[in-house]
């Protein structure tokens, strides 16, 4: 297929999904003040510009548009627009808020998901699935879920920062999220806790997945990999800050807190990058082993 006919195919997909694109859009002017206010969520406008990418290589992959009518057609819609409406109405009272923007997705993404069945039926709906939730990375979470993570994650690097601080003898102690330390308390803020890492390493373990492993199984294991890299990385983090607090003081953290959070970004992102380059390795030689069977078979014994 010549690239004029590939762009002359995307553009008639394009046509098809107006109204996904119209909805989609709307969500996109709601989720952007996030994205401009929170420095959490800054690489959604990343995330928005790979969404773009992974559609315009599954739009090959869709089939031909046969619109149809079956009941998602009119289930969906419905329902997708009743919610749309209630939170409206919430928002109109008490402001946008990340519980809010999630209904209001929810909402939207019934209403393209009946535009896609329409148009492509199930088969569509399985092509653009990727997309669709990949793109649900860069939305706030709401708080009820966002904050358990949080605490739970400071929670968690605390302790065992104190018990490798206890083990290489720095006495200390956890407090809360703080370690306590004979000089002072170090704090395991937000960023500390490793919750933006981690969701910068979940958007790129699975765009790179998508675009270089074909295998469920790795694509999985590189997600697992990313999160054990970020989560790692900041242990790391928090403990060099905790150990500079006790040979120079607290007031030596704030001299190498960005350069340590630096550190640990790159330390994940090459990471991600190894693990997938290994990953894929594995996946061509298993399926090199096939062919060497094939062309080498098992001598006979006469």
């Amino acid at each position: 297929m010549t690239p004029k006919n590939q762009q002359l195919k995307l553009s008639e997909h394009l046509i098809w999904l107006i109204p996904s694109l119209i909805a989609m859009l709307w969500l996109i002017t709601k989720a952007q003040w996030f994205w401009n206010h929170r420095p959490d969520l800054q690489f959604g406008w990343i995330v928005l510009l790979l969404v773009g990418f992974i559609c315009s290589e599954a739009a090959p992959k869709l089939p031909t548009p046969c619109p149809r009518l079956a009941w998602p057609i009119v289930a969906l819609p419905v329902l997708g627009l009743a919610l749309m409406f209630i939170v409206q109405i919430y928002n109109a009272a008490f402001g946008l808020i990340p519980a809010s923007l999630t209904g209001l997705a929810l909402g939207i993404y019934l209403c393209i998901l009946a535009n896609i069945h329409f148009v492509y039926g199930w088969q569509g709906c399985r092509v653009l699935a990727f997309p669709l939730v990949f793109f649900l990375i860069a939305l706030p979470m709401p708080s009820v879920i966002y904050n358990p993570i949080v605490s739970g994650l400071q929670s968690q690097v605390a302790t065992v920062n104190v018990q490798i601080l206890n083990l290489i003898g720095i006495p200390a102690e956890r407090v809360g999220s703080l370690i306590q330390l004979a000089n002072g308390a170090v704090g395991v803020d937000e960023a500390c806790s490793g919750i933006r890492s981690l969701q910068s390493t979940v958007m790129a373990t699975l765009f790179i997945g998508y675009l270089t492993l074909t295998s469920r199984a790795l694509q999985v294991m590189l997600f697992v990999s990313g999160i054990i890299l970020a989560v790692g990385g900041n242990l790391i983090r928090s403990l060099y800050l905790s150990i500079t607090a006790h040979r120079h003081g607290i007031d030596a953290v704030n001299g190498v807190h960005d350069a340590a959070g630096w550190s640990i970004l790159i330390f994940t992102a090459a990471g991600v990058a190894l693990c997938a380059w290994f990953f894929n390795s594995l996946e061509k030689r298993a399926k090199a082993l096939p062919r060497l069977s094939r062309n080498n078979p098992a001598p006979t014994i006469a």
